[in-house]
């Protein structure tokens, strides 16, 4: 006899596991399909030699929602995050190196071997990124305004947007040049070294596809 469901997930990696536990918590029966033999997704740590295992992407757990993790009790099940003691190693072309990670300190230490400017206003450039973060944060758990919805739209956006109006005019600055300049371009505007420039960079182009 053929079973029906509510709903079927294509693909058993991370996203669609989570989005099964909603679906399922909501009352929905769901069905998950996976052409491999193993399931999690980026979040999967694979033997890739014998006798040599790796994380698939599990090190961007960071981006993971604090309620996901709360609402699907992953830390009774055995969840815990193992923190890097360096986020990123970036060799130079003269035979030099820069590391990241490992705290302020550290990596202030690391910067002022390329310039003492770019170690001095790091802090001011963490603070500016976590007020960012914190907009995008709040936004990230509400579903955007359904356009075409008349009045409706109008006030779910400004209802929306009371994050934003919230902030100082620097900050809403911050936000604008984050989302519209480059990152180069935003880089420029903060740090004087290519190294540290690079560092950064990078993050600003892994999974996005395009140059910095």
């Amino acid at each position: 006899m053929t079973q029906k469901y509510d709903a079927v997930i294509i693909g058993g990696g991370h996203n669609g596991l989570v989005c099964a536990f909603y679906l399922a918590r909501a009352g929905m029966k769901v069905r998950i399909v996976e052409r491999r033999d193993v399931v999690g997704g980026a979040a999967v740590t694979e033997e890739f030699h014998p006798g040599f295992r790796n994380s698939v992407a599990s090190y961007t757990v960071s981006l993971l929602q604090p309620k996901v993790i709360e609402d699907m009790r992953l830390a009774d099940h055995g969840y815990r995050v193992i923190e890097r003691p360096i986020s990123n190693f970036l060799p130079q072309e003269d035979g030099g190196y820069l590391k990241l990670g490992g705290g302020l300190e550290r990596t202030q230490a690391e910067f002022a071997r390329f310039s003492n400017n770019d170690a001095a206003v790091l802090p001011d450039y963490y603070d500016m990124l976590e007020g960012v973060a914190d907009v995008l944060r709040d936004l990230a758990l509400k579903s955007p305004p359904n356009v075409g919805e008349g009045l409706k739209t109008l006030i779910d956006g400004a209802m929306q947007g009371r994050g934003l109006m919230k902030l100082s005019l620097s900050q809403q600055r911050d936000v604008l040049e984050l989302f519209t300049k480059s990152a180069r371009t935003f880089l420029d505007s903060w740090f004087e070294s290519e190294a540290v420039k690079a560092a950064f960079g990078f993050d600003a182009v892994v999974g996005n596809y395009a140059s910095p």
